[in-house]
């Protein structure tokens, strides 16, 4: 991995197809002054906010990226990058333009066809579902890249470049899940189901983000600029629950987790969850889980 500052344009040979790259690239570096950088055609990567808040127009669409945030851009698309406040970093993870295809062979085909076959005989068509994530870990990964990339040592590059993989494909899993969540919604244009679900998506990842707030249907709904009824169907099409039912178990998820790890009374529990109401806790617990709160911390 090559671990390089923010360059004054991305693509220096004005070329209209995305670069080539043959290793990972990350540019990042903390800005003391405003930066933008012409359009270009994007390779496939990850979007992130080593530090402040980052703007990054995709596809003519502006995305105001922060902390526990990632924006994974497609091979191909229109990417700009544009920065005013001084302080903030961007952070821009281009992987080696042969790992999807790489990875989505060694998913997609056995042990033995991955012996006998060369895998420059079957090349894959890669494309991800563009959406932004938020997902603190994820994050996280990309700033020890930055750490790691700092080390001159071989092991740091063997350890970025492991890591890396290991990213991209549980990025891949996700997006696979993700296609096959979408095909749920129903609506003739696969554009219009795919724009469907990144806002369900986008609304679905706020959630969990937010699941101990006192929120309502409508303020879900707004994260996925929709109106609340069009919102709660596409949301049973996409997941075949509720909005409600997916918040519930997101809470007692979390509340298993502190039981489990921490010394939380049970009342300290059901607070940090945003559950108003112990009792109504230990039922949907015991029914989620098969065992009251009490007995599972037991356990």
């Amino acid at each position: 991995m090559f671990l390089q500052r923010l360059p004054k344009s991305f693509n220096v040979r004005n070329e209209i197809t995305p670069p080539v790259f043959t290793d990972h690239f990350l540019f990042t570096e903390e800005l003391h002054q405003p930066y933008e950088c012409a359009e270009f055609p994007a390779a496939i990567g990850l979007l992130v906010a080593a530090g402040g808040v980052c703007h990054y127009n995709v596809n003519g669409t502006r995305y105001a990226v922060e902390g526990g945030q990632v924006f994974f851009v497609n091979r191909g698309s229109p990417l700009q990058v544009k920065a005013i406040e001084r302080g903030v970093r961007p952070a821009l993870l281009f992987f080696h333009s042969r790992l999807p295809d790489l990875v989505q062979f060694s998913l997609s085909f056995g042990g033995e066809v991955l012996l006998e076959k060369p895998f420059d005989s079957l090349p894959f068509d890669f494309s991800y579902l563009e959406r932004m994530h938020a997902d603190t870990a994820l994050q996280q990964s990309v700033l020890s890249l930055i750490e790691l990339g700092s080390s001159c040592s071989s092991f740091g590059s063997l350890q970025a470049d492991s890591l890396i993989r290991d990213l991209f494909e549980s990025l891949l899993m996700r997006n696979q899940e993700a296609y096959k969540h979408s095909q749920n919604i129903q609506a003739v244009k696969a554009s219009t189901r795919l724009e469907i679900f990144k806002r369900i998506a986008a609304a679905k990842d706020w959630m969990e983000s937010n699941y101990a707030a006192d929120i309502n249907l409508e303020s879900i709904a707004s994260v996925a600029a929709m109106n609340s009824q069009h919102f709660l169907r596409m949301f049973k099409q996409v997941y075949s629950v509720t909005p409600h039912q997916y918040l519930i178990d997101i809470k007692l998820k979390r509340a298993k987790e502190l039981i489990g790890d921490t010394s939380l009374t049970l009342n300290e529990v059901c607070e940090a969850i945003g559950f108003e109401s112990p009792f109504s806790f230990s039922i949907l617990f015991k029914k989620r889980f098969g065992a009251a709160p009490s007995q599972f911390r037991k356990s």
